[in-house]
């Protein structure tokens, strides 16, 4: 937690000197644009330096402007609200202080002007009137200071509480990458495209290479500006103007994000915590279009209610937005939504996760997640992201793109949870691959019921597949995962695994008495026909046994070794005895002591066999290593090699 640079904004209704306020305290006009300074009226966000270290965005007071004022409230660390004596409480001093709040400003003060206009009594009146507005609220006890800004009356006793303030204002959490919504852009002949807001997280020095986000455009930063002077560095709650050459103005806008590279990601969906305003009318539905601020950016969506009930006004719930652009946002951010149609201010909240998959309904086990991760720290942040991704293992950049915290802060907790037994490491660093120890507990326990039922239904087979207990158990897991609770299971002496085989480790292939009957017959006859030998279909005819009743028999004869399946070139199986095919074997060796090479149908009347059952044999024996062909013929390998 640090705090180098204070951001105030000023809020109120159009007319009331939010601007003259800032002149008087600043020498400086925050209305820079002609049409602002001819009208008398702010349209554009505008900025004055109060010290070195404290900025003030002055914003539109008129509601026509409301969008750009959501953007110049979206990065502040205080606030003044400004209410004309004469004119007391109006609708934008209410919009705007609701604004603050839901934007989660902690501080402020109250800056009564124009009491020149009036007497004691009326402001003693407006004064109860802002009590009765704030009670319950940030400035329930904020200071409410009348003044002139004709007369300077009462200037010096708002500047004392100014101070006292800033010097009170909580301390911004530093995220460590650099991250700065883009509130202006414009362009300086000779320089090139400069755009400016407020740094949120992180820092960021000239010649570095940053992200301009959702456009993915790259840039260098030459040049930086902090109250208008150039430094080499701008840091945490910082006020900056950033020169970025080659950058085309127009793909730059408000609302995009200026951040480190390789690391945000934008989003069509957010799931949040959304306060509805008490002073709505009539409940909020389900796939209500609206409008959505975040940041310095405005985006058309819908709201997707994931407790179903339409949302009571005055009351909170969880939702889903789904946005028809792409927002760059983070956990913990902030946002306000306005109606669609009529842009009124419906209220706002805290964004929980940025990149959830697409839901309609959640279940209670995710909405008691959602509602812990409100308050939750870094650490239960992590345990209840890799909660909800289960057996997708997560590393450590993805974790810290999805919690807003700095990778070297996700390695400490990774660490720690690790110690504590919290979460299994399936690649240490520099990646950090991990997944939750309950869900890999809960893996362990799957694939040894999995074998266990596998064995009981099919008793003669050797075992399972590990892809089939992929597909069924994990089919969207980490095959990483899979591997690392089979090889653990192994060590431990509970199952044995062979190539794609595995089983539990006291499994013997077994048959029923009329299985034995019948397996003894299909094993004679394969002794017998030898390299001429029959499919199932036609040992079901023979032995008069439904196929299905042959086809476990005959893989359960070649797991255990007593069958071999080989394949002809056109992919179909053929079967034959092991002991015929080592008896080829033995034959085949014994012609090459006196021939250097064999032509095919030497081979077929040494074996009486057919082409059909010649040819898998002398392909076995190919992959085997023991042949190999050349041309027409077939040559022995070299065995000593």
């Amino acid at each position: 937690m640090q705090h180098t640079h204070t951001v105030i904004c000023t809020a109120g209704h159009i007319d009331h000197g939010k601007s003259s306020l800032i002149i008087s305290l600043t020498g400086y006009n925050p209305d820079q644009l002609r049409e602002e300074q001819e009208r008398e009226l702010t349209i554009e966000l505008g900025f004055a330096f109060y010290r070195d270290d404290v900025t003030f965005i002055d914003v539109p007071g008129h509601e026509k402007f409301l969008k750009t004022m959501l953007a110049g409230a979206s990065s502040v660390d205080g606030s003044v609200l400004v209410i004309a004596a004469d004119d007391g409480i109006m609708p934008q001093t209410r919009e705007h202080f609701e604004i603050l709040q839901l934007m989660g400003v902690e501080i402020g003060i109250i800056a009564l002007t124009k009491i020149d206009l009036v007497d004691e009594e009326w402001v003693e009146l407006v004064k109860d009137d802002i009590h009765d507005m704030t009670k319950g609220t940030f400035l329930e006890n904020a200071p409410i200071l009348p003044l002139s800004n004709r007369t300077n009356k009462g200037m010096t006793e708002f500047k004392a509480a100014l101070d006292e303030m800033i010097v009170s204002v909580p301390s911004r959490k530093d995220r460590g990458l650099f991250r700065m919504w883009i509130d202006r852009a414009f362009t300086i002949k000779g320089f090139g495209t400069v755009v400016a807001g407020t740094v949120l997280s992180g820092s960021a020095r000239t010649g570095q290479r940053v992200e301009i986000l959702p456009e993915s455009k790259e840039a260098r930063i030459k040049r930086i500006q902090v109250h208008k002077q150039d430094v080499p560095k701008c840091s945490l709650g910082e006020r900056a103007a950033l020169n970025l050459p080659g950058i085309d103005k127009e793909s730059v806008k408000r609302g995009s994000l200026l951040a480190a590279p390789d690391h945000y990601r934008p989003s069509y969906m957010l799931n949040a915590r959304l306060h509805f305003h008490s002073s709505s009318i009539k409940p909020l539905e389900t796939r209500t279009r609206l409008r959505f601020h975040i940041g310095s950016s405005e985006l058309i969506g819908r709201v997707i209610l994931l407790e179903q009930k339409p949302i009571q006004p005055g009351s909170s719930a969880l939702v889903q937005f789904r946005l028809e652009s792409q927002a760059m946002a983070d956990v913990g951010d902030r946002f306000v939504f306005r109606s669609f149609s009529e842009g009124r201010v419906l209220g706002g909240g805290i964004l929980l996760e940025i990149h959830p998959p697409k839901a309609r309904r959640i279940s209670e086990i995710d909405i008691e997640r959602l509602t812990r991760l409100e308050s939750a720290q870094p650490r239960e942040m992590v345990i209840q992201y890799l909660a909800k991704v289960g057996d997708l293992t997560a590393n450590a950049k993805k974790i810290a793109q999805e919690t807003a915290s700095p990778k070297s802060e996700i390695i400490d907790i990774l660490s720690a949870l690790e110690r504590d037994g919290l979460v299994v490491v399936l690649e240490p660093e520099p990646k950090w691959s991990v997944v939750i120890q309950s869900k890999y507990n809960d893996l362990r326990l799957d694939i040894l019921e999995f074998l266990r039922q596998f064995h009981s239904e099919k008793p003669y087979l050797t075992g399972a597949r590990r892809s089939d207990l992929k597909a069924k158990l994990m089919p969207s897991g980490s095959q990483k995962l899979l591997e690392r609770i089979i090889n653990d299971l192994v060590d431990e002496g509970l199952i044995k695994a062979s190539g794609e085989n595995v089983r539990l480790a006291d499994h013997k292939v077994s048959f029923t008495p009329e299985q034995e009957k019948v397996r003894d017959q299909i094993n004679q006859i394969y002794l017998e026909r030898r390299y001429i030998t029959p499919i199932p279909f036609e040992l079901a005819d023979e032995l008069g046994v439904p196929e299905k009743e042959i086809n476990p028999l005959i893989t359960g004869l070649c797991e255990l070794g007593e069958l071999i399946e080989l394949y002809g070139p056109d992919g179909r199986s053929v079967f034959f005895h092991r002991d015929c095919i080592e008896q080829a074997r033995q034959m085949l060796i014994e012609f090459f002591e006196s021939h250097d090479e064999m032509k095919f149908f030497e081979f077929r009347e040494l074996i009486g066999s057919t082409r059909k059952f010649t040819t898998p044999i002398l392909m076995h024996f190919d992959d085997a290593g023991i042949t190999y062909r050349d041309g027409d013929v077939r040559k022995l390998q070299d065995q000593s090699k």
